[in-house]
């Protein structure tokens, strides 16, 4: 089967760069951009000449070396980076025919991709801009556990480095105003919030709150707002809370 160079070199490329991306920001390591670049320039190059006795085994060292060089702090990310880039390979395939060598999709030329670099192309930016954001904030969620009047409350909490408050000792901890029916309404501490626009008293419930597998902790929680928080979080946690034994 007869296929255009360029255009094989160009998909490999585009396929090679979005599925390193998508593994290093799904395990949540910081991306090597440009090594990925480097990587999905010189994979696609020496499938598109390797035709020779033992090319697949050059093709394995180069693979192996640019592995080490790219994953050596996130085998994860390898893993995650190879399931992609075959599925990206049988995806266009499926869709536009063609051939395999050395693990790189060939491009028929009969077909040029123009769909499928649009979709490479929107993906990309999508993860650049909004993905890896989103996924680095799951470092500041944690799963916690309210042990309220009548049950335990599960919920996420986010956690604020800036949120530094604390009433005698207790780290203070905003939930979001839904919930302020689980709390005893007779046990209600008043703090003083001093802030830049001014002081105010907030009303604050005294309750015991752990993070998952981990021991309880006295805090006061305020319920006089509706939050809007990453990745559905309820809860504003303490940094004080955090640091406590």
């Amino acid at each position: 089967m007869e296929s255009y160079i360029e255009v094989t070199w160009l998909s490999g490329f585009m396929m090679l760069v979005q599925a390193g991306t998508l593994a290093f920001y799904l395990v949540n390591k910081p991306c090597f951009y440009r090594r990925i670049l480097v990587y999905s320039a010189c994979v696609p190059l020496f499938a598109c000449i390797l035709f020779q006795p033992l090319e697949w085994l050059w093709m394995a060292g180069v693979e192996g070396m640019f592995a080490y060089w790219l994953f050596a702090h996130a085998w994860k990310g390898w893993l995650l980076m190879m399931t992609q880039r075959l599925l990206l390979n049988l995806t266009a395939y499926v869709l536009y025919g063609g051939s395999f060598h050395l693990g790189i999709w060939f491009v028929p030329c009969a077909s040029i991709p123009w769909l499928l670099w649009g979709v490479l192309l929107l993906s990309w930016a999508m993860m650049f801009f909004y993905l890896k954001y989103r996924l680095s904030q799951q470092d500041f969620i944690y799963p916690i556990e309210i042990a309220a009047k009548q049950s335990a409350l599960r919920m996420k909490g986010y956690l604020d480095s800036g949120n530094l408050m604390m009433s005698e000792g207790v780290p203070i901890l905003f939930v979001d105003s839904a919930y302020e029916t689980y709390f005893d309404g007779t046990r209600i501490q008043w703090v003083i919030s001093d802030t830049i626009q001014g002081s105010t008293r907030l009303p604050c419930h005294p309750a015991r709150v752990r993070i998952k597998n981990a021991p309880y902790h006295d805090v006061l929680i305020c319920c006089k707002q509706k939050l809007t928080l990453p990745l559905g979080a309820k809860a504003l946690l303490s940094i004080h809370m955090m640091t406590q034994e």
